[in-house]
């Protein structure tokens, strides 16, 4: 949405001067915070590529298992238990990809609440860096807990419910 239809017309010079965006675009590649990490950003593209690659495969895969689950039960009668396991599986890969991609190219929501507080770029960063510290902190725990959980289906070799498939990460419907 545009400003004139929002009507924020105050709030244009909330974010001046920019911030370092973290991905550098063809305008800004050349910048000195980007220079010497050219391969950490080959290697970024390459993955950014998988990624968009791996959700538009498994969102094409969801909408034709959706569509041949919704034939076979209702049209032939014959339903295929293992598409109600395999759908939330490729659902579970397209949102937590699609949020890491979103934050990566910076396109999830936000608030902005403490802009409208402060304009102090400093305040702003050292925040967004205690965002990020808890955000990190947070990961650190949950790969804990996930480590744990998928360590013990590993030791009790838990199958699927309907499928013969290792239920290493809990996932079934």
């Amino acid at each position: 949405m545009s400003k004139e239809l929002l009507h924020t017309d105050s709030l244009s010079d909330v974010s001046v001067p920019e911030p370092i965006v973290p991905v550098p675009g063809r305008d800004n590649a050349s910048a000195p915070v980007y220079r010497s990490l050219g391969w950490v950003y080959y290697i970024d593209n390459k993955l950014a590529w998988l990624m968009r690659a791996t959700m538009f495969t498994a969102m094409i895969l969801l909408g034709l298992l959706m569509a041949a689950q919704v034939f076979m039960r209702y049209v032939i009668s014959l339903p295929f238990l293992g598409m109600e396991e395999m759908a939330p599986m490729l659902a579970v890969w397209i949102y937590f990809i699609g949020m890491a991609y979103c934050s990566r190219e910076r396109d999830h929501i936000e608030g902005g609440v403490m802009t409208l507080l402060t304009q102090n770029r400093n305040i702003l960063l050292g925040l967004r860096l205690l965002g990020s510290v808890i955000c990190f902190v947070a990961l650190i725990i949950f790969l804990k807990f996930g480590y744990d959980f998928a360590s013990f289906n590993i030791q009790v070799n838990r199958k699927s419910t309907y499928m013969p498939c290792p239920n290493i990460c809990g996932i079934s419907a």
